[in-house]
């Protein structure tokens, strides 16, 4: 029976790890915690890489002073290291055939990625799922790191039909405003979570909302849109205050900011989305509007989604949109099957069902590609020549 460790790093992760455990039979789950533990001095830089997108975090607060970094870097290095060895003591006893953790970006789940592939061992990193109520378990990471296939050719010879979700979930705003009257032609501009790793790891264009905005504003006047509006919507769960890009929008005809409309009657209403590389760009696909990324996304696939590097190239995008000369998207059919098809867990991880674990169940059963053979799979004692890892 293939082992599976499920290593959680929070209590919702080991709530789920354990409902797994509990229901799905063909497969000898474990579940344990990333603790901490002593060890021998990693690679030179490799705790570093391991912190680097909590640090990351840290830095674009740009509030903690440059002393103060330098201490949290050290103390984050030295608790990247006692996760690492904590992971990698926890894959040595349970010799799983492959291991799995939550999200993949915290220092303990990181350190359990680097271990696991330091062994040898597959690793499976799960997140919410790509569409509504579903879960996402990945062989080789999340966002643009997903093993989702990107080439256009893949998804010209996909032909396996699927039902799509048409309503959205929504998202409770943390504070909730009134909606407003909305431009009869306009694009809808999602903003992202400030210190999210889509924008801090997956964004190497644009820096942040303000530059966002900028961006697109700019793009808008170069376009010369008399008739088309931007309307922005901050996300509804970040804590930054974005009232100075209000004002600055207040005071430009033809831009604004919904930020107490339904996310879905935004797109809906819009004549295209453009977003740096949010998950509302896979809802727009879903409601079968035009998209537009401005960083690293995986359904940034010709025929599916347009991207875009430059404010030219927005301004380019934008003329397109307003004269309906955008190239068709060929594509995004087969993409959103793929997604509901073969990509995508069924179920929330909160209320998981029987759906849910029977995909699982296969998912996990399988062996992930470009992994490189288990460890165990090695002559017996081999495992003692990697105690200096």
């Amino acid at each position: 029976m293939r082992r599976i460790l499920l290593l959680h790093n929070t209590p919702k992760a080991r709530r789920y790890f354990q409902a797994l455990a509990a229901h799905i039979h063909n497969l000898d789950i474990r579940v344990r915690g990333i603790g901490l533990r002593g060890g021998p001095a990693l690679a030179p830089g490799e705790a570093a890489q391991i912190a680097g997108y909590t640090m990351a975090r840290k830095h674009a607060r740009g509030r903690i002073p440059n002393w103060r970094l330098r201490r949290l870097q050290a103390v984050h290095e030295r608790v990247a290291r006692w996760h690492y060895h904590s992971a990698r003591a926890q894959i040595l006893a349970q010799r799983p055939e492959a291991i799995g953790v939550w999200g993949g970006q915290s220092v303990d789940a990181r350190a359990a990625l680097r271990a696991a592939a330091a062994l040898g061992v597959p690793a499976y990193t799960f997140e919410c799922g790509l569409l509504p109520r579903t879960t996402t378990c990945d062989p080789r990471g999340v966002n643009a790191d997903n093993a989702l296939p990107r080439s256009p050719g893949f998804y010209a010879r996909y032909d396996v039909p699927a039902e799509l979700p048409r309503t959205l979930l929504p998202r409770a705003a943390r504070r909730p405003q009134a909606a407003v009257a909305l431009p009869r032609r306009y694009v809808f501009v999602p903003l992202q979570v400030r210190l999210d790793s889509q924008v801090l790891l997956y964004s190497p264009w644009i820096r942040d909302m303000r530059h966002l905005f900028a961006v697109l504003t700019e793009a808008w006047r170069e376009a010369g849109l008399d008739d088309v509006a931007l309307v922005f919507k901050r996300h509804p769960s970040c804590r930054a205050d974005y009232a100075d890009l209000e004002r600055l929008a207040a005071a430009m005809p033809g831009v604004q900011f919904a930020n107490g409309n339904p996310t879905q009657a935004l797109i809906d209403n819009a004549l295209g989305v453009a977003t740096i590389n949010s998950t509302v760009g896979i809802e727009a696909l879903l409601l079968e509007r035009p998209v537009l990324t401005l960083g690293r996304a995986c359904y940034a696939i010709d025929g599916v989604a347009a991207s875009a590097h430059s404010v030219g190239e927005v301004a380019a995008w934008l003329r397109g949109l307003a004269q309906g000369t955008l190239p068709a998207a060929h594509h995004r059919q087969a993409f959103l099957h793929y997604l509901a098809n073969e990509y995508c867990i069924p179920g929330h991880h909160k209320s998981p069902g029987p759906a849910h674990y029977a995909a699982l169940a296969q998912r996990l059963a399988s062996h992930p590609a470009d992994r490189g053979q288990s460890l165990w799979a090695q002559p017996p004692g081999a495992v003692h020549g990697l105690a200096a890892i």
